[in-house]
C-alpha cells in the first residue's frame, strides 16, 4: 500500500499550484458570467432590449455565480489533501527503506532474534527496573525507621566484623560478607538474605553513603539502558587494588578497569559532557566508593577485596574509573 501511494502516485504537475488555478478559474467564470447577465438585462450592448427584474431569473444567475465556484475550491480542497497522504506515504517509504539498508539505523534488527526477541528483551527490563523499584523502597523505609531492631546472627566467617564503631543505637557493625551482600544489592524480592544486609549496611555512616551513592548512579545509568548485571567484569588481583588505594596510577592500575564495552563507554562519555547532575552524582559516588575501598584493603583480606570488585557497585566503579580516566 505505502508503495502504491508513495510511488505509483507521484507528486502530480498541479501540486502546490490548486490555489493559483482555482483562483484563476473563478475570476474568468464570474468575469463571463457578469458579461453574459449584463446583457441579458440591458445593461450593455445596442438593440438589446432591457428585461424586467425578474427574482427567478437573478436567483438562477446567482446560483449559476456560487455552484460552480463551490464545486471547485471543495476539489481544491480534496486535492491538497491528497498531495499530503501521498507525502506521508512517500516519507514513510523513504525511512522503511532506511532502516532496510542503513546498518546503523538498523542495529537492533541484527541484534535482536526474530521471534519473540523483543518481548524477552521487554520482560527483562521490567524485570530490572521492579527489582530497582524494590531497593528503592526499602532504602526508603530503611531511612524511615532507624530505630527497628534487627535480630543478629552468628558470623559464618572467621574474619572479624568491620572496624566501624557502632551508631548511636550501639547497632552492630556489619560483617563483611554482610557488606559485600549489601554493595551488590537484592536480586529480586525473594532475595531475603540481601536485603538484611541492606538494612544492616545502611545503619551506619560510611557504608550507607556509598550504598546511596551507588543507587543514585545505577538509576541514573539505567535510564540509557545501561544494567550491571549484563557484564561479566575481568577483576583485577587484590594487590593492584590496593596500589590504586595507596595512590598509584598508569598502566600498572589499569587492570581495574575490568569492563570493556565501547559502544556503553561512549554513551557514558556523553552523558557526563551534557548532564551535569549524572556528572555530580558519578564523580560524588566514585569518591564514596573510595572510602570503603581503603577499609577493605587496609583490613580486608584478598578474597573479600577481589568479591568487592565483582559486586554491582564496584562494577559501575570499574566502568564509570574507565570512562573518566581514573586509573590513568
Amino acid at each position: 500500500m505505502v508503495n502504491r501511494l508513495g510511488s505509483s502516485l507521484g507528486p502530480s504537475a498541479i501540486e502546490g499550484k490548486e490555489t493559483l488555478l482555482a483562483t484563476l478559474f473563478s475570476v474568468v467564470w464570474l468575469l463571463g458570467l457578469g458579461a453574459y447577465g449584463a446583457g441579458y438585462f440591458g445593461l450593455i450592448g445596442e438593440g438589446v432590449e432591457p428585461q424586467g427584474p425578474v427574482s427567478l431569473e437573478a436567483l438562477l444567475f446567482a446560483m449559476a455565480a456560487i455552484l460552480p465556484l463551490a464545486l471547485v475550491w471543495i476539489g481544491v480542497m480534496l486535492l491538497r489533501r491528497t498531495a499530503e497522504v501521498q507525502r506521508d506515504a512517500r516519507d514513510l517509504q523513504t525511512a522503511i527503506r532506511k532502516l532496510q539498508t542503513d546498518p546503523v539505523a538498523n542495529r537492533s534488527a541484527r541484534i535482536t532474534p526474530a521471534g519473540g526477541g523483543d518481548t524477552e528483551t521487554r520482560a527483562r527490563l521490567a524485570t530490572m527496573a521492579e527489582q530497582m523499584a524494590q531497593i528503592e523502597r526499602a532504602l526508603g523505609a530503611m531511612l524511615q525507621n532507624q530505630g527497628t531492631a534487627i535480630p543478629e546472627e552468628p558470623p559464618v566467617e572467621a574474619e572479624p566484623g568491620l572496624p566501624l564503631e557502632p551508631d548511636e543505637q550501639n547497632h552492630a557493625p556489619p560483617s563483611w560478607d554482610e557488606l559485600l551482600r549489601a554493595l551488590n544489592f537484592p536480586t529480586d524480592e525473594k532475595d531475603q538474605d540481601g536485603f538484611r544486609a541492606l538494612r544492616i549496611a545502611m545503619r551506619h555512616h560510611n557504608t550507607s553513603l556509598c550504598i546511596r551513592a551507588a543507587e543514585d548512579i545505577m538509576n541514573l545509568l539505567s535510564q540509557d539502558g545501561i544494567y550491571m548485571d549484563d557484564f561479566t567484569p575481568t577483576v583485577a588481583p587484590a594487590e593492584i587494588w590496593r596500589k590504586f588505594s595507596a595512590g598509584e596510577r598508569g598502566p600498572s592500575v589499569a587492570a581495574i578497569g575490568g569492563i570493556d564495552d565501547e559502544e556503553v563507554s561512549e554513551k557514558i562519555r556523553e552523558r557526563m559532557r551534557s548532564d551535569a547532575i549524572f556528572r555530580d552524582a558519578a564523580l560524588h559516588f566514585q569518591r564514596q566508593f573510595d572510602s570503603v575501598l581503603k577499609l577493605f584493603c587496609e583490613k580486608g583480606t584478598d578474597a573479600y577485596l577481589e568479591r568487592l570488585g565483582n559486586t554491582r557497585t564496584g562494577r559501575t566503579f570499574m566502568l564509570l574509573g574507565r570512562v573518566g580516566g581514573s586509573f590513568d
